[in-house]
């Protein structure tokens, strides 16, 4: 799912430091690869822990345009968009739902274009699979959101292709469980 919390961490990292503490463990997607913005968050993480000062943007637009290459243009506007739904009212649970609020299908419809344009301008077949990466949480959104038109659509064929392919293992880190009961629960849909 997507996880839009990158604006908490500069400031969590800057109140441990504030306070002294000795050691700081980050937690991100440690079983499988797949998860929302996991290779910017490892990167962002490991130069806030060298620099909790550093320009937070600077970084995000290094590592967009460094990796994705000119899809990075299009990644970002996908990740402004994600975390601009995110106000002083809104509340990020640890385990986000599809039906959260700041979900909507308006949301993904823009998500969705938005990383159609970033395939089309890929550099390259392998930023290609790194933007299909970047897309898997849109890519389950839907399919938890609108589960029907997702498979009429290909949104879940396309989604298990991407997992196959890229050996994504854990859909959460309950494990496989978790991921054997998400198809299950796809194709018993009609």
């Amino acid at each position: 799912m997507p996880f839009p919390n990158f604006k908490v961490l500069q400031p969590n990292i800057q109140a441990f430091r504030d306070n002294h503490a000795i050691g700081i463990m980050e937690e991100a997607d440690y079983q499988s690869r797949g998860g929302d913005f996991e290779e910017l968050r490892t990167y962002l993480l490991a130069k806030l822990l060298w620099n909790p000062n550093c320009d937070v943007d600077r970084v995000i637009n290094d590592f967009m345009y460094g990796y994705y290459g000119r899809s990075g243009q299009y990644i970002r506007r996908y990740f402004d968009l994600l975390h601009d739904r995110i106000t002083p009212e809104t509340h990020v649970h640890l385990w986000v739902k599809p039906d959260n609020k700041f979900f909507s299908d308006r949301f993904v419809q823009q998500a969705e274009q938005i990383f159609d344009q970033a395939e089309s301008v890929a550099d390259n077949e392998e930023i290609l699979r790194r933007v299909e990466v970047a897309r898997l949480p849109i890519m389950y959104l839907k399919c938890k959101r609108t589960p029907v038109e997702a498979k009429r659509d290909g949104t879940y064929a396309r989604f298990c292709a991407i997992v196959d392919r890229e050996g994504i293992t854990h859909y959460s880190e309950s494990g496989a469980p978790f991921k054997k009961a998400f198809h299950e629960w796809m194709e018993s849909v009609e």
